[in-house]
């Protein structure tokens, strides 16, 4: 197994939140869409397709039960003693970089779904990012997450949900590939060979020599699927009358590399507290506010 320094799993872990949906009233988990990470200060990073999926689902929930209303936020389980405590970021605002420039290997720009947030509160731990440079084929990676989402190792009982596990899971596996391809030295994307699902997105890739963030995993390479009886609870079954087909969102993740992320920090702070557009790689086009 990978030698993994306590410390520094704590870190990670620490560090790494589920993004989704708070009831305004109760201040229970409605649901979570995704992963994201603390960059310090009050900014979060996560795929930008994940801070969306929390605008489109409050509208859905508003529409469907005028009594629900959620507030977008960030979690994670702390202990305290023998209690465990839900503590809960508020996402006061989100956006959408713009599409980078240039990027070798495609003709023109390109959107990496890259989102970032800003807190109602600072964060009391966060992940450096490793400036950019090179990265090894075939090395030792981890990846730290929410995989499945809202359903992430949930307990079942008579078919009905009885909790969610609300933290962080590590896994582990090794760079596969870059983008745009093995032998960049400045490599926009990492392709890993560790398996991922939706409420993956958003997660962080580390060095677990140093725990530093070397990627996010932003999507996966989607397989066929077909679940039959035996994998689908009873009334579910009854409902569709039989076996699901579908491309189900699980593969191998991939996303963006530490040579976008180590712009981020800088970004946040000059977009959200002094108005500054992002420079530098990319567009000089309207930044998307997404809430």
């Amino acid at each position: 197994m990978l030698m993994f320094k306590a410390g520094l799993l704590k870190r990670v872990k620490a560090s790494t939140v589920a993004i989704g949906l708070i009831n305004k009233d109760t201040k229970e988990v409605i649901s979570t869409f995704g992963t994201g990470f603390f960059l310090g200060g009050k900014y979060i990073v996560s795929s930008a397709h994940v801070f969306s999926q929390c605008l489109n689902y409050n509208s859905l929930y508003k529409e469907k039960n005028n009594s629900i209303e959620g507030i977008y936020s960030a979690f994670r389980v702390s202990r305290r003693g023998q209690k465990l405590d839900l503590d809960t970021y508020r996402i006061c605002e989100s956006i959408r970089l713009p599409p980078v420039k240039e990027v070798a290997g495609f003709n023109g720009s390109i959107d990496l779904d890259v989102g970032l947030g800003k807190l109602d509160r600072t964060s009391d731990s966060f992940l450096p990012i490793k400036e950019p440079g090179q990265l090894e084929l075939y090395q030792d990676i981890a990846m730290c997450g929410y995989p499945s989402g809202r359903l992430s190792l949930i307990l079942y009982r008579n078919e009905e949900g009885v909790g969610m596990h609300l933290n962080p899971i590590i896994q582990f596996g090794h760079i596969a590939g870059l983008m745009p391809y093995d032998e960049s030295s400045t490599p926009w994307g990492i392709q890993t060979d560790i398996v991922a699902i939706g409420g993956s997105s958003g997660s962080p890739i580390i060095n677990p020599s140093d725990g530093e963030v070397i990627g996010m995993a932003q999507q996966v390479i989607s397989t066929m699927t077909t679940v039959y009886k035996e994998g689908m609870p009873t009334n579910l079954y009854k409902l569709t009358k039989g076996p699901l087909y579908g491309v189900a969102p699980l593969g191998l993740a991939y996303g963006v590399s530490n040579m976008i992320l180590s712009l981020l920090p800088n970004i946040s702070k000059n977009y959200f507290e002094r108005g500054h557009p992002p420079d530098l790689l990319f567009e000089e086009t309207q930044i998307v506010i997404i809430f």
